[in-house]
C-alpha cells in the first residue's frame, strides 16, 4: 500500500491481514508478515481466486463477523499458483484503500502497545472495526465487549444503520466520508483505539456513562461533546483528553513536524495531556492512571500526584493553568 506522506510515498506491506486462495473446493489462507509477504500452506498447481479477508492476526477484523464470513471480504481476482501481488493506493477500489489503510492504522496501534514502546494496556482482543463510507462521525462504542446503550441514543447517531449495530455488535466504528487519504484515516483509527484502550482499563460501567454522555449530547445538540455542562461530561472530559492527545502525538511520530493540536479547540483542553508530557510525564504515566476511579480533573490531578511525587511541581503548574 502506499500513504504519499510517508516514507517518501514507496509502498509498504499490507500487515497481518488474511490471504484466502481457492482453486475450485481446494481452500487456504495465509497472513501476511509485517512487509506484507505470506505463504499458503498447501501447494496448487492451477489458477486461483485470491481475497483478501480483514481478519488481522493482531486479534480484530474489519467488517461483519458471521459464522461463514468473519469480515468484510476484497476480492484480487485470479492469478496463478505462485501468488498474488497487488498495489494499493487512492486510485485503487476506495472500499480495498480505506480497509487496508484501516487494517495497517490498527496493526500498527496495537503493535505499538507494547512495553518496549508506548507501555499502553492494549485493545481487548476480538475487537470489532466497522467503516461505514457514508458517515463522517467515528466512535468507540464497545458494544460487542458489553457496553449498553440505548438504541434510540444509537438511532441519533448512525441513523438508518442502527438495527445493523444492534445486531452485529461492533466495537469502534469508523466514519469514512470526506477521508480519502492515508493520513487522515490513519488519525481517525489512532483515536478510537485510544479509547478501546482506555475502555480495557476501566471497564464497562465507566464506558455506559462516558458513552451516554455522547450520545446524548449528539441527540440533543449535533455536537457529541456538547458544552461540558450536562452530566457525564466529566467523562467525556478525560476520555476525549486522552484519544486527542494520543492521536496527536502518533501523527507526529509517523509524519513528522511539530504535534497538531487535534481537539485543542474543545472545551475539555486535550492539550493539557500534552503539556504534560512536554514536562515529562509521557503517555504512559498518563495512561496508568487513567482507571475507573478517576473521573475527574480533580482526581486525574491527585492520582498523578500520588503515583509520580517526584513531579508534583509540573503537575501542579499544568494543572494550575488550566484549572481543576
Amino acid at each position: 500500500i502506499v500513504d504519499e506522506d510517508f516514507k517518501g510515498g514507496q509502498p509498504f506491506g499490507v500487515a497481518g491481514v488474511r490471504v484466502s486462495c481457492n482453486s475450485f473446493v481446494k481452500f487456504d489462507h495465509a497472513y501476511t508478515d509485517r512487509d506484507g509477504y505470506y505463504q499458503m500452506p498447501k501447494q496448487f498447481s492451477a489458477n486461483l481466486r485470491y481475497r483478501l479477508v480483514f481478519e488481522n492476526e493482531k486479534g480484530f477484523s474489519i467488517g461483519f463477523n458471521l459464522v461463514l464470513v468473519p469480515a468484510s471480504v476484497s476480492t484480487l481476482g485470479k492469478a496463478g499458483p505462485e501468488g498474488v501481488s497487488a498495489q494499493i493506493d487512492t486510485s485503487s477500489e476506495t472500499k480495498l484503500f480505506r480497509r487496508c489503510v484501516v487494517n495497517n492504522a490498527a496493526y500498527d496501534y496495537i503493535s505499538r502497545c507494547s512495553y518496549e514502546d508506548m507501555n499502553l494496556q492494549v485493545p481487548p482482543a476480538d475487537l470489532r472495526i466497522w467503516i461505514f463510507h457514508s458517515l463522517t462521525v467515528s466512535s468507540a462504542v464497545m458494544l460487542h465487549h458489553g457496553a449498553v446503550v440505548e438504541s434510540e441514543l444509537l438511532s441519533s447517531f448512525f441513523g438508518n444503520f442502527t438495527s445493523l449495530l444492534t445486531y452485529f455488535l461492533p466495537d469502534v466504528t469508523i466514519g469514512a466520508e470526506g477521508k480519502d487519504d492515508y493520513a487522515s484515516l490513519y488519525s481517525t483509527v489512532c483515536h478510537e483505539l485510544a479509547h478501546s484502550s482506555h475502555f480495557a482499563q476501566v471497564g464497562t460501567g465507566y464506558w455506559n456513562r462516558y458513552i451516554r454522555y455522547i450520545l446524548e449530547s449528539y441527540f440533543t445538540t449535533g455536537d457529541p461533546y456538547g458544552d461540558g455542562q450536562a452530566g457525564g461530561a466529566e467523562y467525556c472530559s478525560l476520555g476525549e483528553s486522552w484519544a486527542y492527545y494520543l492521536e496527536s502525538l502518533m501523527y507526529k511520530e509517523r509524519y513528522g513536524g511539530s504535534v497538531p493540536s487535534f481537539g485543542s479547540s474543545y472545551w475539555f483542553y486535550p492539550q493539557i495531556f500534552r503539556y504534560l508530557d512536554e514536562r515529562g510525564v509521557d503517555r504512559s504515566d498518563i495512561f496508568s492512571v487513567l482507571k475507573s476511579d478517576v473521573v475527574t480533573k480533580g482526581e486525574l490531578k491527585s492520582s498523578l500526584i500520588r503515583s509520580f511525587p517526584h513531579k508534583r511541581t509540573v503537575i501542579e503548574q499544568v494543572f494550575g493553568r488550566y484549572g481543576n
